[in-house]
């Protein structure tokens, strides 16, 4: 039988019992006492990652100051847009495992852990997302080994959208007749990154997806973590929490991936949500860019093809800067982006853009996630 949730986003405390035992209120004194530890460890997360992205929090304002603030509103707009998929995704994910009358989960409740893993994400440097959403969804009455299994196919989601956007956009400016003259040499230039990218991305969904569904690839796998545990002791602790990760992810995840409509409706809500994303850029500068294609493409100018150029750029941008190892993707997307969008735009207007596109991305939502952290938590 289903664990139901032991508590509800934004459920009322002091509802709960007017009658205080002893034992009770000892739990409750425990209880405030571990919301206190609880505060202070996130306080001094904040002032940790208050100083890491110091420059990158400055470098944002400055960009801000360039636009209109009807254009900031509007890029902000894109980005709450987003993230409601992205709760809709999450709630995708869960009905996959529920059944009978209980099956839904409401995407208010998948959009708060969506902000709150935003939250989690910055104030962890990159490190605490897939964390956060684990135990949300455990609160939220889910297992804690099948929200593993869950966050794992959820990212999974995420990499597929990424990819099949990523490669869309670059066959399209490569091979598109509008648009091949303006970008065939640059993409010609890093052909070898953008395979690599795509490569890349290629094998963490082949990985994911082998050992959910193939249970001797599972065997595989764990036998030679068992071999790397005996070659490097030190690393054993490590090596059984993947080996707990592959087993989970083989148990649960053939199970999940039967259910095709929900794991195609995951990818669809996830593409939904990126191209919101590729939407802010392209609402900035697309008309920067219809200034160039007059140049590019042979007298060619449209507002249509402005946007559609700057969409499908920005996909290529986005699978490609998540190849560089960085803390929250901090400083590979600002690089990956001028690099290509200014072959086509001057770098003055392509830089606040892309620090519009941090702030309504990643503060605003982090600001939210903090919200609901300190309301609903």
């Amino acid at each position: 039988m289903e664990r139901k949730p032991t508590r509800q986003f934004g459920e009322d405390d002091a509802m709960r019992t007017t009658n205080v035992n002893p034992q009770t209120d000892k739990n409750g004194s425990g209880r405030v006492f571990w919301k206190r530890v609880d505060f202070w460890v996130i306080l001094l997360l904040l002032a940790v990652a208050a100083a890491f992205y110091r420059d990158s929090w400055q470098e944002i304002r400055e960009g801000i100051r360039q636009i209109a603030w009807r254009e900031l509103l509007h890029c902000i707009l894109l980005s709450l847009a987003a993230y409601v998929l992205e709760g809709m995704t999450i709630a995708c994910m869960m009905s996959a495992v529920r059944s009978g009358s209980d099956c839904t989960f409401p995407v208010k409740r998948g959009t708060a852990i969506a902000y709150l893993c935003e939250f989690y994400r910055l104030i962890t440097l990159g490190s605490g997302s897939g964390f956060a959403e684990i135990y949300y969804l455990h609160k939220s009455g889910i297992e804690t080994g099948t929200a593993t299994v869950l966050t794992m196919l959820q990212y999974v989601c995420k990499r597929i959208a990424i990819l099949t956007l990523g490669c869309l956009g670059g066959l399209t400016l490569c091979c598109g007749r509008k648009t091949s003259l303006a970008y065939r040499g640059l993409f010609r230039e890093y052909a070898v990154f953008i395979a690599a990218g795509c490569m890349i991305s290629i094998g963490v969904i082949a990985a994911f997806l082998s050992v959910a569904v193939s249970a001797k690839i599972t065997n595989v796998i764990i036998s030679l973590l068992d071999k790397i545990s005996m070659r490097f002791p030190s690393s054993e602790k490590s090596v059984c929490g993947w080996k707990e990760q592959a087993i989970l992810l083989n148990r649960s995840g053939g199970i999940i991936l039967v259910q095709r409509r929900k794991i195609a409706g995951a990818i669809l809500l996830q593409i939904g949500k990126l191209v919101l994303f590729y939407l802010i850029p392209a609402y900035l500068l697309h008309r920067q860019l219809a200034s160039t294609i007059d140049w590019h493409v042979g007298g060619m100018q449209d507002a249509a093809m402005s946007w559609q150029i700057c969409v499908w750029l920005m996909a290529v941008v986005y699978m490609l800067s998540g190849i560089i190892p960085a803390p929250s993707g901090a400083g590979s997307l600002e690089f990956v982006f001028l690099l290509f969008f200014s072959g086509m735009i001057r770098a003055q207007a392509a830089l606040p853009a892309i620090l519009v596109f941090r702030f309504a991305t990643w503060i605003v939502p982090f600001l939210i996630g903090g919200a609901v952290k300190i309301w609903f938590d």
